[in-house]
């Protein structure tokens, strides 16, 4: 794997500075001190505090943001009965080492906070001001931390007394801030996808170099480092440029920054209102960008051509390997006749996938256009019927909705009907869908929202939020009847639940598994010497420790999912290209396992037998944690529906869904120990597990498939 030079530069850099700690004292790279413009307060008024830094030449510290390195400087009070306001920062200088760009300050520096006394202030008449300055101190080959406790004593009067060299020096200090923008510039800031591209058009601009133009982003919302190319226009006085977002969800209230050129002494602090920001369709405005003339339509194209052809090829292969195990020889007449059979209906459906010219015509019918919400706003003040499809590439579900646009009978409604058909594409989670998406109470795809054309009266009808998983009855309700058909959400919920059963059950199918239940239950009738009751407690003691087993499974993959909902957004996964390919290589080696080109599973069943083998009801609760150990690498085929649906519900449900997996597991050996005559009845080991083994291969070569598709689309 190739290593980013950034992360090589980035180690070397701090391997270097981690050398050089010993040679350094940063208490003697910069000097800290704490004065105010007031040498008395009285309770209800403000003052000003100044914290003096003296930077000795060739070291920097930090903006309160800091850029793609370092830490920003901050300062924490610990003064009861008064309020601190933000601190004030001067202009900050680019500075760029190893190609990480930085935010930093050098040479000497004030930094101002307001302070405003408890108008009810009863304590002391002399009050102590205290605080910690956290800074980092950097030049180009060291970094140290650096801490500075801050103290100063402020007397309490009658009447606040100000200082006149106090008040020069706040002047001084305000006299490098940031300017804020002229009343008379315009801003305007258009987000599209994961790109904002800001404007500004004043006419003091027009004779600046556009060269000289930096714009420091304030927080860590935007791509810090990021190439900034500026464009001016002379003849509006009108300047562009674009920023890419870092973080998926946006700010609140606005974005700011500070947009920095040598014409513009220290700057001017630009701020833009989150309520104000054009998305999508570029607006008049904004002069610079030219607007779009015609709408772009979007389909699926070859992206969704190609993936069919992969499953087409898949099916192809699992028609030839029925027709190889229909033509072992020996193999009677009849059975080889249903094996050809099979493979030919299985031959034939893998063309029809996969068929290199096949034309989706419903979906080039349809004409998506890309979604925007002023666009979907304007469509429905038109009084026009909308219909807005919100998808990703990774999301399987929204590429199993889409087969439903083809049928001829929704076409023709839709064009009959004049619904225009806008596509939301939120495979890069950007924030402007994701706000549209959350709008109608949901946090991800897929979405699909049917906006009826108004009334006689011209009211607006209220939008109808169909179910995820779409059929063309579904789609043909809504727009007909303008209301969703409801699907029970206990109902599914207990679908889900008779999926987990029977997925469970099928696990002891895999050749893995199935050889050990007539053994185990064997065993269980030894250990109780033929005694029905002790029969059945060994069964239900194997059953409970199947159960607890899954118990501390889920309970694994809801930790892990609490901890990645905190840091990184639950459902990140299938955006990470790594993490994909990671997974494709995961479930390749299974179904390649499956196949027999290996074997995985097998040598874990005789592991941890020193377990099972004391006798009594602990070597029946071992193995019952064992068959879950075991049958895990068997699992892939069967439950992904299950875990994946697990894992987007709380905790109780997603109990209830690993527990119904355990039933499902352990229901065979709970069963025999209840009726151990039956043993004899089950099906003996034989050629037939092989078969049944290399047969769940193919959905997961399926699904490597899939992945393969999404990984093209992120890269």
């Amino acid at each position: 794997m190739k290593i980013p030079r950034k992360v090589i530069s980035l180690l070397v850099f701090f391997l270097h500075s981690f050398h050089c700690l010993s040679a350094q004292n940063p208490e003697n790279l910069v000097s800290v001190s704490l004065e105010s413009d007031s040498t008395a307060i009285k309770p209800g008024d403000t003052a000003w505090l100044m914290i003096n830094l003296k930077i000795k030449p060739n070291w920097h510290i930090y903006w309160k943001t800091s850029g793609q390195s370092g830490y920003p400087t901050t300062v924490e009070w610990n003064t009861e009965g008064v309020e601190f306001s933000d601190l004030h920062f001067p202009s900050p200088q680019f500075y760029e080492v190893m190609e990480m760009a930085s935010y930093v300050h050098e040479g000497s520096i004030t930094l101002l906070s307001e302070i405003t006394l408890d108008e009810k202030w009863e304590g002391e008449r002399i009050i102590e001001i205290s605080g910690r300055l956290s800074t980092l101190i950097c030049n180009e080959s060291n970094c140290l931390p650096f801490t500075s406790d801050l103290s100063l004593q402020i007397a309490v009067s009658g009447s606040t007394e100000l200082s006149t060299s106090g008040i020069e020096r706040v002047n001084q200090a305000k006299d490098e801030w940031p300017r804020p923008t002229p009343l008379e510039a315009q801003l305007s800031l258009l987000a599209k996808k994961n790109t904002f591209t800001f404007e500004i058009q004043h006419p003091r601009l027009r004779d600046l170099n556009p060269d000289d133009f930096y714009f420091f982003p304030q927080g860590n919302y935007f791509a810090h480092g990021s190439l900034q190319k500026f464009y001016l226009n002379r003849e509006t006085s009108s300047l562009r440029f674009s920023i890419p977002q870092k973080i998926v969800s946006p700010p609140s209230v606005s974005l700011e920054g500070i947009l920095s050129h040598p014409g513009l002494e220290t700057g001017w602090r630009l701020r833009w209102e989150m309520d104000s920001i054009f998305y999508g369709i570029p607006k008049d405005d904004l002069s610079m960008i030219e607007p779009t003339v015609q709408i772009a339509k979007t389909g699926d194209g070859m992206g969704m051509e190609m993936l069919w052809i992969f499953l087409g090829i898949i099916v192809i292969a699992f028609a030839v390997w029925i027709f190889g195990k229909g033509e072992i020889p020996g193999r009677p007449k009849l059975p080889r006749n249903i094996f050809r059979l099979f493979a030919f209906l299985f031959f034939s459906l893998g063309i029809w996938l996969g068929f290199p010219f096949q034309k989706e015509e419903g979906l080039a019918q349809m004409e998506w256009r890309v979604w925007t919400p002023e666009l979907e706003k304007s469509l429905i003040e038109e009084g026009k019927a909308v219909y807005v499809d919100y998808t990703a590439k990774w999301c399987a579900t929204c590429l199993g909705n889409k087969r439903v646009y083809s049928y001829d009978s929704l076409i023709d409604l839709f064009n009959e009907r004049e619904i225009v058909t806008l596509r939301a594409d939120w495979t890069e989670r950007g924030s402007v869908i994701l706000t549209s998406l959350q709008s109608f109470g949901r946090e991800g795809v897929p979405l699909n929202v049917y906006h009826p054309p108004k009334n006689s009266d011209g009211v607006s009808k209220n939008p109808v939020i169909l179910p995820e998983l779409l059929t063309e009855d579904i789609v043909f309700d809504a727009i007909e009847k303008e209301e969703a058909r409801t699907v029970s959400g206990e109902k599914n919920f207990f679908t889900i639940l008779g999926f987990a059963v029977l997925g469970g059950l099928i696990l002891n199918l895999m050749p893995c598994v199935f050889p050990v239940i007539g053994l185990k239950v064997m065993s269980f009738v030894k250990q109780a010497g033929q005694d029905p009751k002790s029969i059945k407690r060994h069964g239900l003691i194997f059953t409970l420790g199947v159960m607890l087993s899954f118990w501390l499974l889920v309970g694994v993959l809801l930790f892990l999912r609490e901890i990645m909902e905190e840091d990184l957004g639950w459902g990140f996964q299938l955006q990470e290209p790594i993490f994909v390919f990671i997974l494709a290589v995961f479930l390749l080696v299974f179904a390649m396992s499956l196949s027999g080109v290996f074997e995985i599973g097998n040598s874990i069943t005789g592991y941890g037998s020193h377990l099972t083998s004391y006798g009594g009801y602990s070597s029946s609760f071992f193995s019952g944690v064992l068959a879950t150990v075991v049958a895990t690498p068997c699992m892939a085929p069967f439950l992904g529906v299950a875990v994946g649906a697990a894992l987007t519900m709380d905790w109780i449900q997603a109990y209830m869904v690993f527990s119904c997996v355990a039933v499902g597991l352990s229901a065979p050996y709970l069963i025999l120990s209840i009726n151990p005559n039956w043993i004899s009845r089950l099906p003996k080991p034989g050629v037939w597990m092989d078969t049944f083994k290399q047969a769940m291969a193919f959905p997961l070569y399926a699904t490597v498939a899939w992945l393969l598709w999404t990984l093209e689309s992120l890269l």
